[in-house]
């Protein structure tokens, strides 16, 4: 059976996401977009990460117990 597969490359060439499944499931253009911005994003805010469900413009969290703690108490 055939399958298809999606990778979000970075300017490096390191693999940054990669999806794959048969073709009986389709894909989301949406979630793919949403997800090549976070890449996007944390390659050029590097102290950051993006949490579940990010989208341009979402906040944005630092990933340290402590710190994560300004962006887990605001949602």
């Amino acid at each position: 059976m055939p399958w298809r597969g999606l990778f979000l490359i970075d300017k490096e060439g390191i693999i940054q996401h990669a999806t794959i499944n048969n073709l009986s499931f389709g894909r989301s253009v949406e979630e793919t977009l949403r997800t090549l911005k976070a890449v996007q994003y944390v390659q050029s805010h590097p102290d950051e990460v993006c949490p579940a469900e990010w989208v341009e413009g979402s906040k944005t969290m630092v990933p340290k117990p402590k710190e994560s703690k300004v962006y887990f108490s605001a949602i």
